[in-house]
């Protein structure tokens, strides 16, 4: 199968893990150091909602993985009642879900230590979303690299970026190549394999899908303007958007 960025070849890369002998495992869980393990994970930086179709492709195939969601991001608010219905579906699946901090967009970071933000920001979310304890940096700093913390697990500890194989399909872009074929002949006993899902199963033309990301987020600024602020209702009866 040709190498590209469909859900079918997604598929391929899974089955080619178990074909491998690996099995999926959270980065919470207990794992002996000599097993056949794949740490699955996804930064979900744009879309909770395309992060569905992969989970549920996922879970057909008897694959659990880890999705790491943003508490400030601009395209999507984790106390959105579409956004807690999708993470609890993904949850109900089998997947479990940690929290992506970013840290150069964290005021919280102004006067205490990567730790001390981090526990701030995973209190607080998780009184409201059940979080695994684990955490994932949004484009990481050095700083954050084999860092290791007593509340929760960094997905950069050293136990699982430096000491064994890290893969990242980062800015659509595997660096060492598609990792189909490496995961089928079972080069790395262990690996962490990153994606992320705003890639998966959408067009090539990426301004095309940069557009529909933000009509879609414009869309539903509309809505709740028109919904919670009467004058506003123009917006929504004129069908256009200022």
């Amino acid at each position: 199968m040709e190498c590209n960025f469909s859900l079918e070849h997604y598929s391929c890369i899974l089955n080619n893990a178990f074909r491998a002998g690996y099995e999926f495992k959270g980065f919470h869980e207990p794992v002996p150091r000599n097993s056949r393990v794949i740490f699955l994970r996804h930064d979900i930086d744009v879309s909770v909602t395309m992060a569905v179709t992969m989970a549920e492709l996922e879970a057909s195939l008897g694959v659990r993985s880890t999705y790491f969601v943003l508490p400030n991001s601009l395209l999507y608010n984790l106390l959105e009642d579409e956004v807690t219905e999708i993470l609890s579906k993904i949850r109900s699946m089998g997947h479990w879900i940690g929290l992506h901090v970013d840290l150069p967009n964290t005021p919280l970071l102004e006067d205490k230590t990567i730790e001390e933000a981090t526990e701030v920001l995973f209190r607080s979310f998780s009184a409201l979303i059940p979080f695994e304890p684990v955490v994932s940096y949004h484009r990481p700093t050095k700083e954050v690299f084999g860092l290791t913390f007593k509340s929760f697990i960094n997905t950069y500890e050293d136990r699982f970026f430096k000491d064994i194989k890290y893969l990242s399909d980062s800015r659509k872009n595997w660096r060492e190549g598609c990792p189909c074929q490496a995961i089928l002949e079972g080069k790395h006993q262990q690996l962490q394999l990153l994606t992320h899902p705003v890639w998966w199963g959408t067009t090539d033309d990426l301004y095309s899908l940069g557009s529909e990301i933000i009509d879609n987020r414009a869309s539903k600024l509309v809505d709740y303007l028109a919904d919670n602020v009467t004058p506003f209702k123009v917006l929504k009866d004129s069908n256009r958007l200022i």
